[in-house]
C-alpha cells in the first residue's frame, strides 16, 4: 500500500504584531516589580512572539494558511477538512465549520483537539482516512490565538510561578494537505502515548463544565518543572521503537522537529535522546510557544528557507498537556 504524504504545508502570521519579552515583562510589572529585566529570555530563550490583532479569530489564522495551499490546489478536490488546535473560536460549533465557511468549501469537516498534539493527532486521523480510501485529500488547518490565555494581573510570586510559562505563548496559523504518495515519500511511522493521570499539571480550567462561568479560570496555569520531569520519565522507548520499526538510526534523520515550549527544553531533549542539536529546528526564540501550530510552523519555515528538501527524512516529536507524547517519521 502506498504511503500518505504531506504534499503542501503553509503558515500564516500576517497582520500579527511582533511582541518582545521586554514588553511582556513590562506588562507583568505594571503594578509591582515581580520580574527582573531579561528573565523570560534567560529562562525560556524566547525573545519574541506574535500576537494577532484584536478581533482576529482562530479560524481567520487557519483560513489564512489554508488559502496559501488552495491557491495551488483545486478546492473542489478537498474531500475533508479538519481543524486541529488547542484554541477554538467557540465551544459550539466546531471551529472547522467556520473555517469551511471562510474558505467556501463543501466537504465534511470536524475538529480534532489534543492540546499541543492536536495537529499531529489530526495527521494520524487524516492518514487513516486516506489509507482506508474514505477520502483522497484531507486539509488540516490550525489557528492558535494564545494571547487570550495570558493574564497580566499577577497577584504575587506564587501566582507568577504557576503562570510563568504562559508568557512565552504566541499566535499563529498553519495548514497542511495530505494525500496518497506516488513515490517513496510519506509517513513511515506514527505512535502516540497518553497518560491522563497527569492532566492537572497544565491546564486552562475555564470554558467547560468544571468552571462554566468563572472568568478567572480562562487563563493558562501549569507546573512546568513537574511536567518536564514527567516527559523525561515517561518517554521510555518511544523514539527507540520508532527507529527499530523503520530500520533507521539517529544519524539517518536529516531534520528533527520538536514541539517548542522553550529553547532550553528543546536543547535538553536533544541531549537526553542523543540527537545532534544542529539538526533540531528551534523556532521558539522568534515565535514563542504556539501550541499545536509549533510543529507545522517549524516545518513550513524550513521548507520556505529551502532547508527541507524532497527525499530527506524527518522525525517529529510531539509533547502536549494531558499529557501525551508522539513521534512520527516521514520521508519528505
Amino acid at each position: 500500500m502506498s504511503r500518505v504524504k504531506i504534499s503542501h504545508i503553509a503558515a500564516y502570521t500576517a497582520g500579527s504584531r511582533r511582541v518582545s519579552s521586554h514588553e511582556i515583562e513590562a506588562r507583568i510589572n505594571h503594578k509591582q516589580a515581580l520580574l527582573a529585566p531579561g528573565v523570560l529570555e534567560r529562562l525560556f530563550g524566547v525573545k519574541n512572539r506574535y500576537f494577532a490583532e484584536a478581533g482576529t479569530q482562530c479560524s481567520d489564522l487557519a483560513a489564512g494558511a489554508a488559502r496559501k495551499i488552495l491557491a495551488q490546489v483545486d478546492p473542489q478536490t478537498i474531500d475533508c477538512l479538519i481543524f486541529a488546535a488547542a484554541s477554538s473560536d467557540l465551544i459550539e460549533p466546531a471551529t472547522a465549520n467556520i473555517v469551511q465557511a471562510k474558505l467556501g468549501l463543501t466537504c465534511p469537516v470536524f475538529d480534532v483537539k489534543n492540546a499541543c498534539n492536536s495537529f499531529m493527532s489530526a495527521i494520524q486521523v487524516a492518514a487513516s482516512f486516506i489509507k482506508s480510501g474514505e477520502y483522497q485529500r484531507v486539509l488540516i488547518t490550525n489557528g492558535e490565538i494564545l494571547q487570550n490565555a495570558i493574564t497580566f494581573n499577577i497577584t504575587d510570586e506564587v501566582d507568577l510561578l504557576k503562570r510563568l510559562a504562559s508568557f512565552t505563548l504566541g499566535d499563529a496559523g498553519t495548514a497542511a494537505l495530505l494525500q496518497r504518495s506516488q513515490d517513496e515519500s510519506g509517513i513511515l511511522y506514527h505512535d502516540i502515548r497518553s497518560m491522563g493521570k497527569y492532566w492537572e499539571l497544565c491546564v486552562i480550567p475555564g470554558g467547560g463544565s468544571m468552571y462554566p462561568q468563572d472568568c478567572s479560570k480562562h487563563f493558562f496555569e501549569g507546573k512546568t518543572s513537574e511536567l518536564r520531569e514527567v516527559f523525561a520519565r515517561e518517554r521510555g522507548d518511544l523514539i527507540e521503537k520508532c527507529l527499530q520499526k523503520t530500520g533507521f538510526t539517529r544519524n539517518d534523520i536529516d531534520h528533527y522537529f520538536i514541539h517548542q515550549v522553550s529553547k532550553n527544553s528543546c536543547e535538553a531533549l536533544a541531549r537526553e535522546i542523543d540527537i545532534p542539536l544542529a539538526k533540531v529546528h528551534c523556532i521558539v526564540e522568534e515565535y514563542g510557544n504556539t501550541a499545536a501550530a509549533s510543529i507545522p510552523l517549524g516545518i513550513s519555515l524550513a521548507v520556505q528557507a529551502g532547508k527541507l528538501k524532497k527525499g530527506q527524512k524527518i522525525m517529529i516529536i510531539g509533547l502536549a498537556a494531558g499529557i501525551s507524547m508522539s513521534v512520527s517519521l516521514i520521508i519528505w
